[in-house]
């Protein structure tokens, strides 16, 4: 959720800076979508003893299905 409301945001701040054509507005956006994005977080279990398979193994067999 929080990473949707960061790139609304940082959407928002892009347009802006085409609409009021003061450009450090855009400048903001962009630092706000750097933002979003590093601070985005996996929730994907690490630590998966029950397997023998390693997770990242089950990332891509589950990414390769859709």
């Amino acid at each position: 959720m929080k990473l949707l409301l960061l790139i609304s945001i940082a959407i928002g701040c892009v347009a802006l800076s085409f609409a009021w054509r003061e450009p450090w507005i855009g400048g903001v956006g962009l630092l706000v979508a750097f933002i979003a994005m590093f601070t985005d977080r996996d929730d994907i279990d690490v630590e998966d003893k029950r397997s023998y398979e390693t997770t990242k193994s089950v990332r891509n067999m589950r990414s390769r299905n859709r």
